[in-house]
């Protein structure tokens, strides 16, 4: 059993979506728990919440709470092996599929009515990604971390295909209340959970949980700070996977008064679905943290106690009113370089020889100029040598955050 000191604030751990590029996360990750402090690198993270791939280290972090040590050195070791197979089908029976079924739906769908043909569920056939993630992560310690102490509540967010909303699903200890108006589903936190909040949408086929389609959490939520507040956190550290150029600069890639190639194109949409969006968030609870002070000011050190039993005696409901208010820390944590760049640069020096021939077809069939459509592959190409500088971009990053890191474990006001 873990004890908790009850000086300290709620850590909130919040991880964003990225394809590949949640290797960066664990860079993060490996920082924390081997570089920092022995005092507070031990120290867990109550309140655990993913999208997209960070749903599956959000997975992973809950499920190695119980050891810090082995969470670090493990977070390392899974990103430096993970490989394309391990998500997706790559062989020559893959490449035969994708044409065969490519054609056939084609056709089909030409000679049938609406509705009545073949639908489209996706370039690639992840069909081992499930076994992959069953085999790396220990699910069931999961519900035994939360049992015993070691985090409170994980929360991983994915897109209902058929309404387009956002959905939660949460595992938590019994007198964790969220507070949050999301749709969410309370219960044990399965692969199957994590998998459907990762699936890429056009390239990932869609997942089914209990009867209904889910695709990319990213869609919606990319960074899930809500639900993390909403789970109780006080203190929340962000790992983003989005390079904020200095100055707002943008890189030029194209020809003036040409059009672009369609792997230019869903390049560009890909960084839609998985733009942070967070600074908005980030703003807001700067925004209350300022009024707390000031209305303290005001009216002394106990407005907010006094305000929060106001709340309650009228029964105020809504947002901030049922979780009560609360002055919220975060630390955000973001990629220095820009990670396409950075893949660009190992693509080119492997020349393609890491490409089999299912994915130089697929690169054909999309029209992705290498060039040009490196922001698309960076979310879906696991090359060893790309993966290995994101963990290192990662664990230097943090690095640079250290004094941050190290307030935001031991609960400082302001970070």
């Amino acid at each position: 059993m873990s004890s908790k000191n009850n000086l300290y604030k709620t850590l909130g751990l919040v991880l964003s979506g990225g394809g590949a590029r949640g290797a960066y996360e664990a860079g993060v990750i490996h920082y924390i728990r081997t570089m920092l402090p022995p005092k507070v690198r031990s120290r867990h993270f109550d309140v655990v919440c993913g999208a997209s791939v960070g749903a599956l280290n959000a997975s992973f972090v809950a499920a190695t709470a119980h050891d810090p040590k082995m969470q670090g050195e493990n977070a390392f070791k899974l990103w430096e092996n993970v490989r394309e197979e391990d998500i997706y089908r790559r062989d020559g029976k893959a490449l035969w599929d994708f044409v065969s079924k490519s054609s056939k739906g084609m056709v089909s769908n030409l000679l049938n009515k609406a509705g009545s043909g073949q639908h489209f569920n996706g370039f690639l056939d992840t069909a081992p990604f499930l076994p992959f993630i069953k085999k790396i992560i220990s699910w069931n310690r999961i519900s035994q971390n939360i049992r015993e102490g070691f985090v409170r509540a994980v929360s991983l967010v994915a897109t209902n295909v058929f309404t387009g909303r956002m959905e939660l699903f949460i595992e938590k200890a019994p007198d964790v209340e969220y507070t949050g108006e999301y749709i969410t589903h309370f219960g044990k936190i399965d692969p199957i959970h994590a998998m459907a909040s990762a699936a890429i949408p056009i390239v990932f086929p869609s997942v089914m949980v209990d009867g209904i389609a889910y695709t990319d959490g990213g869609l919606r939520l990319n960074t899930p700070m809500s639900p993390a507040i909403q789970l109780g956190a006080d203190s929340v550290l962000v790992i983003g996977l989005h390079y904020r150029p200095p100055n707002n600069e943008v890189t030029f890639h194209g020809e003036i008064g040409k059009a672009p190639p369609l792997g230019q194109i869903l390049g560009r949409v890909m960084n839609s679905i998985f733009l942070d969006r967070i600074n908005y968030d980030l703003e807001q609870l700067e925004r209350i943290n300022r009024i707390i002070d000031w209305a303290e000011m005001l009216h002394g050190k106990t407005f907010v106690e006094d305000l929060n039993e106001m709340l309650v005696q009228k029964k105020i409901r809504g947002d901030i009113a049922n979780r009560g208010l609360k002055r919220i820390t975060a630390l955000r944590i973001r990629p220095s370089q820009d990670i396409g760049e950075i893949f660009s640069e190992c693509f080119q020096k492997n020349n393609q020889r890491h490409f089999s021939a299912f994915e130089k077809l697929l690169v054909r069939f999309l029209d992705i100029d290498p060039t040009k459509g490196i922001d698309f592959l960076s979310y879906i190409v696991f090359m060893p040598e790309y993966l290995k500088r994101l963990l290192e971009l990662g664990f230097e990053d943090a690095r640079t955050n250290h004094d941050k890191l190290v307030n935001y474990f031991e609960g400082g006001k302001s970070i």
